[in-house]
């Protein structure tokens, strides 16, 4: 409501005291200082020369227009509640009824859970071929080392076979030798004859076998070193391929999911389109199923009433016919009667059956 406010309520009361010195306290309107001390309410008359005169009649029209908007507003706004609150009561049971209704997405979700064990099934496949493909790849290499030791224990049997060979025949050479010897000594003993042969001396066995000893040791030596060196870089390379590989297949398994997961959302999202296509077809149909609906409930009412309205008028009409077959017969006998009446008498009573038939179809 309206608060109303009068200019009186800014001064001072009338019957204070007036010998008081200091200003009183004006509104906030009245923002300039007070110089000199102002009048009571009732002295404004009487003092038509005071400085602040006319300032307090501009702040007093100020305050009464401003009175005036404010009590104009408030009573728009109290006009506004009802048509306000009566659109409020309109409005609620439309929203209540436009609610969104809630979708069904347990198909979906099943269809999702069918894809991803899809999916995950695929991707064991995938490790499966892949760990084929890695053992495929490490079989040459296993069977190349394999072939290189199956070779160096050829080399090293044939060199142990080599070596007892040749120390049979330093064995055989050496009791050759001896018997050589002996039998020299037993002749030399038996003609005392002295023989003085220069022969060639023979090949150093020992210096040889030591020597191939050495080569053999230098060569064993070697191949354990270079295999010590070759199998940590080959297992360091093994082990990168390897990463690399499962690195390359994590990507593409990434990057493949990542597709098919955009895939599955542009899915969604044309389904989702076209549930909402269906939906606006379903309200439109229902729209129009139903004002179909009442158009057929109200043919049947309107065809009762027009045969009610019918069966009004064939009972009228049946009353009517009634009354005229009444009428007629009666006048069948009035007419029988008056044929046999005189001929004067029968005019008077035909006039008056005139008049009479026809004040009855003027009140029918």
């Amino acid at each position: 409501m309206a608060s109303t406010f009068s200019l009186s309520s800014y001064c001072l009361n009338s019957g204070g005291d007036r010998s008081h010195s200091k200003a009183p306290v004006f509104p906030v309107l009245c923002q300039h200082p007070v110089p000199h001390p102002l009048p009571l309410c009732g002295e404004w008359a009487q003092c038509p020369g005071h400085p602040l005169l006319p300032e307090w009649h501009g702040c007093g029209r100020k305050r009464q227009r401003n009175h005036a908007l404010l009590s104009n507003y408030l009573n728009k706004v109290c006009s506004l509640e009802r048509p306000n609150a009566e659109l409020e009561f309109k409005i609620k049971p439309l929203m209540l009824e436009r609610t969104p209704k809630g979708h069904d997405i347990e198909g979906m979700m099943a269809q999702a859970h069918a894809i991803g064990v899809k999916v995950r099934k695929k991707n064991l496949e995938n490790a499966r071929i892949m760990l084929e493909i890695d053992n495929a790849k490490l079989a040459p290499d296993g069977f190349r080392v394999k072939m290189a030791r199956s070779d160096h224990v050829l080399i090293i049997a044939t060199l142990r076979g080599d070596l007892g060979s040749l120390k049979e025949d330093l064995c055989f050479l050496k009791k050759n030798h001896d018997e050589v010897r002996e039998r020299g000594s037993m002749k030399a003993c038996m003609t005392n004859e002295q023989v003085e042969v220069d022969a060639a001396q023979g090949p150093d066995l020992e210096a040889i076998m030591a020597e191939l000893r050495i080569q053999y040791e230098g060569i064993a030596g070697k191949n354990k070193e270079d295999s010590e060196i070759w199998y940590p870089k080959k297992s360091v390379q093994l082990e990168v391929k390897e990463s690399c590989e499962a690195l390359h297949c994590a990507q593409s398994e990434l990057s493949e999911r990542c597709r098919f997961l955009q895939a599955l959302e542009g899915e969604l999202d044309s389904l989702r389109k076209q549930v909402g296509v269906l939906e606006g077809n379903l309200g439109g149909s229902s729209h129009k199923y139903a004002l179909g609906m009442d158009r057929l409930q109200a043919t049947p009412c309107q065809l009762e009433e027009e045969l009610s309205q019918l069966c009004l008028g064939m009972q009228r009409n049946k009353t009517d016919y009634e009354q005229l077959l009444r009428i007629k017969q009666n006048l069948e006998l009035e007419i029988t009667t008056y044929r046999r009446l005189p001929g004067c008498l029968i005019l008077n009573i035909c006039i008056f059956i005139f008049f009479q038939l026809r004040f009855k179809l003027r009140h029918n």
